[in-house]
């Protein structure tokens, strides 16, 4: 049995896969229109992906081969699905996508950790480690290294604790801010 194509802007891609769906937009149909995702990610270059017409339908297919997402990098990518007619052009979706790393590719461990996470552990070994120290500055030779306070790095392991948690939270599918509880009272 054939897989059947996804029909929806995907959420995450793996570089080094095939990656293929179509989208059916009635406005728009292929192949009067064409659509085309542009992805970028800071520091990085521009993808374009182009579609075509899907079969002797209206929808749009993308298709790009193994070959073409190996060199993509890994992150997240902010896109604009675009549709151009050759004298109008309409953006018909914006959002992100995730490219993850192929491992099949990685010559060395690859950790997925995010930056608030590995920020987070960094800053709970510096506290682990500084329980056996007592000083907080010194100098040798004319030069002066300063080290930051027992509460700067509380505070600073707190911001990061709850950065990191509402990236779990949102990977599980649920708002990043948690639970706001709420009570009224009545006005009698």
């Amino acid at each position: 049995m054939a897989a059947s194509i996804p029909t929806s802007t995907p959420a995450r891609l793996i570089a080094g896969d095939s990656w293929e769906w179509k989208i059916s937009l009635s406005d728009y149909p292929a192949p009067t229109w064409t659509l085309s995702y542009y992805l970028v990610k800071s520091g990085t270059n521009l993808i374009t992906l182009t579609g075509s017409q899907y079969g002797s339908s209206d929808d749009h297919h993308i298709d790009i081969a193994k070959e073409t997402t190996d060199d993509f990098t890994d992150g997240t990518y902010s896109f604009q699905a675009v549709v151009t007619d050759g004298s109008d052009r309409k953006a018909v979706e914006t959002g992100t996508i995730v490219i993850e790393p192929d491992f099949a590719q990685q010559s060395s461990g690859y950790d997925d950790r995010s930056f608030a996470k590995k920020s987070l552990d960094a800053i709970e070994a510096v506290i682990a480690n500084r329980a056996s120290q007592a000083q907080q500055e010194y100098q040798i030779a004319g030069r002066a290294l300063k080290f930051m306070t027992m509460e700067e790095l509380l505070s600073a392991r707190d911001r990061l604790r709850a950065e990191y948690l509402a990236e779990e939270r949102m990977k599980n599918g649920k708002s990043g801010i948690g639970s706001v509880k709420v009570r009224f009272k009545s006005a009698s």
